[in-house]
């Protein structure tokens, strides 16, 4: 009997981790660093517009908070049936 797992082996992800990782590395040995700092000015630029820097704020405070479990606060009355 052959066993069915759910979801994603730990073997999967260090192969995608691997891939990313030779990609980047790939990547920053090809692109001159006059580009990569033309890309960061252009960064820095965007970060300036409001929107942009309401998403960053968002997302980098998505990886402070600490997973909690769900909270379920329902103060409705009964349904009576």
């Amino acid at each position: 009997m052959s066993e069915d797992r759910k979801g994603i082996s730990l073997f999967h992800l260090a192969i995608g981790a691997g891939v990313l990782a030779v990609a980047a590395v790939g990547v920053a040995a090809l692109v001159p660093r006059s580009r990569w700092a033309a890309a960061g000015d252009a960064m820095k630029g965007a970060l300036e517009w409001p929107v942009i820097s309401a998403v960053a704020v968002w997302a980098t405070s998505l990886f402070s908070e600490t997973p909690r479990a769900p909270q379920f606060n329902d103060l409705r009355p009964y349904d009576d049936f």
